[in-house]
């Protein structure tokens, strides 16, 4: 993730919650909101930007493979670059995205229980994680 802040912490919590909603309704069924977005420091030092992370869960699994497609299509349109992986011998598939618009979006779904899950993380923005958290901004 890029370290300097390019924007105000409002507009990237609103970029990535926009995205991840986006990928939800795309792929359709009943999403929950599991956290966020949630105020962090961006990686580096305390204090030289913050950065949010969004996560929604989805119980019933839909069709993995349609899914990825799906997502590709609409994450490349969205300017971010996207790899497929796949753990434990096939028993979860996903999605990792970057690039313009997320610092980091993945998409995670799993025969091991658990459906599906969409998690996106926000490039980073201006401001000091410490004081906004003693603010009470998270």
């Amino acid at each position: 993730m890029d370290a300097r802040p390019s924007q105000g912490p409002e507009a990237a919590a609103h970029e990535v919650t926009s995205l991840v909603d986006r990928a939800s309704d795309a792929l359709g069924g009943a999403w929950t909101v599991v956290s966020g977005p949630r105020l962090g420091p961006c990686p580096g030092e305390v204090g030289q930007g913050v950065a949010y992370t969004y996560v929604k869960r989805r119980d019933d699994r839909g069709d993995t493979e349609a899914d990825l497609r799906t997502l590709e299509r609409l994450w490349s349109d969205a300017g971010l670059e996207t790899s497929r992986f796949t753990w434990a011998d096939g028993a979860m598939r996903g999605l990792e995205g970057s690039g313009a618009m997320a610092s980091a979006i993945s998409f995670r779904s799993s025969d091991l229980g658990g459906g599906d899950t969409l998690r996106g993380t926000s490039r980073c923005a201006a401001g000091d994680y410490v004081e906004m958290r003693e603010r009470g901004e998270e």
